[in-house]
């Protein structure tokens, strides 16, 4: 039980790595605010299997990305929890195509998700955070934000600059007990069919990753789960690469 009595928010906490996220850390003992921007029924089925673990689930619907709504959702879990002890910024998004096809709509889409929002609801609970003198945020970002995924749009430079944001937040906020990490997932199996498309191209890339497949979501939380414990007391500011090796092979092309 490494988070016994802590409350959390898990954005992006109903489907994929945020589900595994919210139930490892329901394992552990923490109770969880599950955000979803649409799909209430993904948070609502991860937060009655957060609630079998025997912890506090409530599914919050919220636009991560405006401020008014991203403060209405830190009330909600506070009024219900008392306190917030962690956050994970999950929520994120992806629109593939050559940087000289980007729409200046989808540009923008993308870098509100990914990078705006990690501000949004990062600055929205460090108040909190400062009042109980602790505190812990985790951004997922991805492999990708460390090595040039080409043609994959506005994903790879919104999540490199939430790399900087991280180590920013974590500079400024030591001086109050708040520590500041991240985690970069590579290749997950973060739905059933997944990475299973005949695509010659990915599997060569797959039989390339040193540890010879694709992640899991629950190894993406172990690593998400060691940052909000008190074994990583000592660390702030840091990058947790979890890709099997991929970051060497995946991004050189064929």
């Amino acid at each position: 039980m490494r988070l016994e009595g802590l409350s959390s928010i898990i954005t992006g906490g109903g489907r994929g790595i945020g589900r595994a996220i919210s139930l490892a850390f329901a394992r552990e003992g923490a109770d969880v605010a599950i955000i979803a921007k649409s799909d209430l029924k993904s948070a609502e089925t991860t937060a009655d299997q957060v609630s079998r673990l025997g912890r506090r689930a409530i599914p919050i619907l919220a636009d991560v990305t405006k401020k008014d709504s991203v403060e209405k959702m830190v009330q909600t879990a506070r009024t219900r929890f008392g306190k917030i002890d962690v956050l994970v910024n999950n929520a994120g998004m992806n629109i593939r195509t050559p940087l000289e096809k980007v729409s200046e709509e989808d540009w923008d889409k993308v870098v509100a998700v990914n990078l705006k929002s990690v501000y949004l609801c990062s600055v929205a609970v460090v108040n909190e955070m400062i009042r109980l003198r602790k505190g812990n945020i985790i951004n997922i970002t991805g492999a990708s934000a460390h090595r040039c995924y080409a043609e994959n749009g506005a994903f790879g430079p919104s999540k490199a600059a939430v790399i900087n944001l991280t180590k920013q937040m974590a500079v400024e906020w030591a001086k109050y007990g708040i520590r500041v990490n991240e985690v970069s997932p590579g290749p997950t199996m973060t739905s059933p069919t997944e990475f299973t498309v005949k695509d010659e191209e990915i599997r060569n890339r797959i039989a390339k990753i040193p540890l010879g497949r694709v992640g899991q979501p629950e190894e993406i939380a172990d690593a998400v789960l060691f940052l909000a414990s008190d074994e990583s007391k000592y660390i702030t500011g840091q990058s947790i690469i979890v890709d099997g090796g991929s970051v060497h092979t995946w991004y050189l092309y064929p």
